[in-house]
């Protein structure tokens, strides 16, 4: 009997550390689907934010082009520069947003995939008391 009672009572201790180990997991994997979700949006804002900036930029520099061909003016000249640092700094967000926006999704649909694949089930079921699933 006081085996029986042991090995219950151990099956109880060992359940209640498993249940406490799965949720620390979960709310890491939690978190860090929050986070690369933060990054995808991060990068999709400076996909886009870049892409404008460029166009501008070039816009810039074609209007600066064309009123003064030579850029021989101050005003040619510096709405040419302008022109010529925004087209430079949003190639540079482009490609830093694309990059961004591909490591957060990629990251954060494998987490969601490492969150969903856990799971542990009290009373899930009629029949069933207690069911431990694992997706792999």
């Amino acid at each position: 009997m006081k085996t029986i009672t042991t090995i219950i009572l151990l099956c109880a201790f060992a359940c209640h550390f498993t249940v406490h180990a799965q949720d620390q997991k979960k709310y890491l994997y939690q978190s860090k689907v929050a986070k690369y979700n933060k990054m995808k949006n991060v990068g999709i804002g400076l996909t886009i934010g870049g892409a404008v900036l460029t166009i501008v930029g070039i816009n810039s520099m074609s209007n600066a082009v064309a009123t003064d061909p030579d850029l021989v003016t101050d005003e040619g000249a510096s709405k040419f520069a302008v022109g010529y640092l925004a087209t430079i700094l949003g190639v540079t967000a482009t490609g830093g947003g694309i990059t961004l926006w591909a490591i957060g999704a990629s990251k954060k649909r494998s987490y969601t995939t490492k969150l969903n694949s856990i799971s542990l089930n009290l009373n899930p079921a009629p029949r069933r008391m207690v069911s431990l699933a694992y997706r792999f």
